[in-house]
C-alpha cells in the first residue's frame, strides 16, 4: 500500500511539470494540452479488489472489539445458577452448625433439673438411683406374689442370683422334677421331694426363689418319718 502511494505522488508531479520539450523547439511556444479522461483517472486511483478485502476485513476487526460481549447462552445461564445454589447450600449449612454447636453447650451444670443417673423400675415405673434401684425392685417382686406367685417366683429366681450359671442348673433340675410328674401323674415317688437331698441341697436350696417357685407350683413342706427310725 505504501509503494502504491508513492508511484502516485510521483506520477502526480511529473504530470504536473508540463509535457516534454526538445532542445530545438521554441520556447515561447504553448505546450499543447495533454487530453485526460475521466476513465483513466478513476482507474488509477481506485484501490485493487486485494485493498479492499484487507480494509473491509480490518473494520470487521475493529468494530468486533468495540463491540461489547453479552453472554446469553444456556450453559452460562445454568453455571451461574449453579454457583448461586451452592453458595446458599454453604451459607444453610454453616448456619446450621453454629445452631448445633451453640444448643450443644452447657453454660451451667447446675441449670440441669436432674444431677447423676437415674433408673426407672419396669414394674412401678418409679424413677431410682443405682443405690435404691435393688431394694426397690426385690420389694416390688415380692409385692408381685399377691397376684401370680409363679411369675413372681420365677422373677426372683433370674433376678435375685448374680451366678448365671447355677441358676441355669438349678431350673434344669426343677424341670427335671415337673417333666417326671407330668409323664407319670400317678407314680407317688415323682411328687415327693426330698429336700435332704444332696443334689437338691448343692443346686437347688442355694438359688434365691427355687422354694418359693416349688410352693407356687404347689409343693407343701411335711415332715415325713424315715423308715428304720
Amino acid at each position: 500500500m505504501k509503494k502504491l502511494f508513492e508511484d502516485i505522488k510521483k506520477d502526480i508531479k511529473f504530470k504536473s511539470a508540463g509535457p516534454g520539450k526538445k532542445l530545438t523547439e521554441d520556447a515561447s511556444s504553448k505546450p499543447a494540452a495533454a487530453p485526460c479522461s475521466s476513465s483513466s483517472k478513476q482507474s488509477r486511483y481506485a484501490p485493487s479488489e486485494g485493498a479492499q478485502r484487507a480494509g473491509a476485513a480490518a473494520l470487521a476487526r475493529v468494530e468486533q472489539k468495540q463491540r461489547p460481549k453479552v453472554h446469553t447462552s444456556q450453559d452460562a445461564i445454568r453455571n451461574q445458577v449453579k454457583r448461586e445454589l451452592e453458595a446458599e447450600a454453604v451459607a444453610l449449612a454453616q448456619k446450621d452448625n453454629a445452631v448445633t454447636a451453640e444448643g450443644s453447650k452447657v453454660k451451667d451444670p447446675a441449670c440441669l433439673s436432674v444431677s447423676g443417673v437415674y433408673f426407672t423400675c419396669p414394674l412401678t415405673g418409679a424413677t431410682l438411683t443405682k443405690s435404691q434401684r435393688e431394694v426397690h425392685i426385690k420389694e416390688a417382686i415380692l409385692m408381685r406374689f399377691e397376684e401370680d406367685d409363679i411369675e413372681a417366683s420365677v422373677m426372683m429366681v433370674h433376678t435375685f442370683n448374680k451366678d448365671r450359671e447355677k441358676v441355669k442348673a438349678a431350673v434344669d433340675i426343677i424341670s427335671k422334677y415337673v417333666e417326671n410328674i407330668c409323664k407319670n401323674p400317678s407314680e407317688e415317688k415323682y411328687r415327693k421331694i426330698k429336700v435332704s437331698n444332696k443334689v437338691f441341697q448343692e443346686k437347688i436350696r442355694p438359688v434365691e426363689g427355687c422354694w418359693e417357685f416349688l410352693q407356687a407350683l404347689g409343693f407343701i413342706s411335711v415332715m415325713l418319718p424315715v423308715e428304720g427310725q
